[in-house]
């Protein structure tokens, strides 16, 4: 973001959107300890102001060559075909041998993403997935890891989140999605699994997902369980049986990401709601812009019209917090 110090704003170079400079309010920083303290069942003032190192399992892996590959990991679950562990400094995923083919076009399109301009990928290239190393097993699964920061955690473990959480959540979704456009590239899996976020920092990392993506109009390689609906209304809307990458897919995906942190399992549940105030809610019901860009744009006003002026409204998470909290338990 380029800086105005005159009209103190920030203004992105890329899209023109303008954010207005605040300082952070402190009563839904309170509001939202409360309500994490609600899930663990303690006082809010007994939960720890500084995140630590909680217990965690191991699981010990053989590579190829014979050399152990020991995982301390917090949580372990499946995203898509593969096999997701966080670990403190990494996120790791586990194929099967015969998905080793998605481990490599993972590798492949994320090497492909580009920048606009050397400021913006300074920026942006670190919430796109950085590999540290991939190796055969000596099962036959592939195994892929990358670089995790310390205080960045899977979406889902955050749970039901209350509106101006979401909205931010939304905006990050939204400018991913322009990053993608830029590629030309569709994601086929904005879903929560996928998605990994730092309360502190207010940014969202896409780190799952790069299995499916592939380029616009190209036909897909797959496709996430709950992406799937939105692959076939735009596979109907053209009349054709073909299911191509469209950026159609990921604008109705990030809308149902957005659906589920509000706690709606889909979007239609929030017709009904009083969740969101009515520009919001008429966002997420409505369909998606031609292009990320457009959407975006459309989106900041959405969001000028349901909260005035943008503010930063701190979201703050331990590691006890999230890890303990049973939100995001084996499956």
């Amino acid at each position: 973001m380029d800086y105005d110090r005159e009209l103190d704003l920030t203004i992105c170079p890329y899209c023109g959107t303008k954010s207005v400079i605040f300082d952070q309010d402190r009563k839904l920083f309170r509001q939202f300890r409360n309500q994490f303290a609600a899930l663990l069942n303690q006082e809010s003032e007994n939960l720890p102001e500084e995140g630590f190192w909680v217990e965690t399992e191991k699981e010990e892996l053989v590579r190829s060559d014979g050399e152990i590959i020991e995982i301390s990991y917090f949580a372990k679950r499946r995203s898509d075909m593969c096999v997701l562990y966080v670990a403190r400094h990494n996120i790791i995923y586990l194929f099967e041998s015969r998905d080793a083919g998605y481990a490599a076009r993972y590798l492949d399109m994320v090497k492909r993403i580009t920048y606009p301009s050397p400021e913006m990928k300074r920026e942006l290239e670190r919430y796109v997935p950085r590999p540290v190393t991939d190796c055969l097993l000596a099962d036959g699964r592939y195994f892929l890891a990358i670089e995790k920061p310390e205080g960045v955690y899977p979406l889902k473990m955050l749970g039901r989140l209350i509106d101006r959480h979401v909205a931010w959540i939304l905006s990050r979704l939204e400018n991913l999605c322009c990053l993608l456009e830029y590629n030309d590239m569709v994601l086929n899996a904005f879903t929560l699994e996928n998605l990994f976020v730092d309360p502190g920092s207010h940014q969202i990392y896409l780190y799952g997902g790069w299995w499916f993506s592939g380029f616009r109009g190209a036909e897909i390689a797959g496709v996430s369980e709950s992406v799937m609906p939105y692959l076939e209304s735009w596979s109907k809307w053209h009349n054709t049986g073909k299911k191509v990458c469209a950026f159609r897919t990921d604008l109705e995906s990030i809308r149902l990401v957005a659906a589920n942190l509000l706690g709606c399992p889909r979007r239609e549940a929030l017709r009904t709601s009083r969740l969101v105030p009515e520009p919001f809610q008429h966002f997420l019901l409505q369909e998606p812009e031609k292009s990320p860009r457009e959407d975006f744009a459309k989106w900041d006003r959405v969001l000028l019209e349901s909260y005035g002026e943008r503010k930063f409204i701190p979201l703050a998470v331990s590691e006890e917090d999230v890890y303990m909290s049973g939100l995001y338990a084996e499956n």
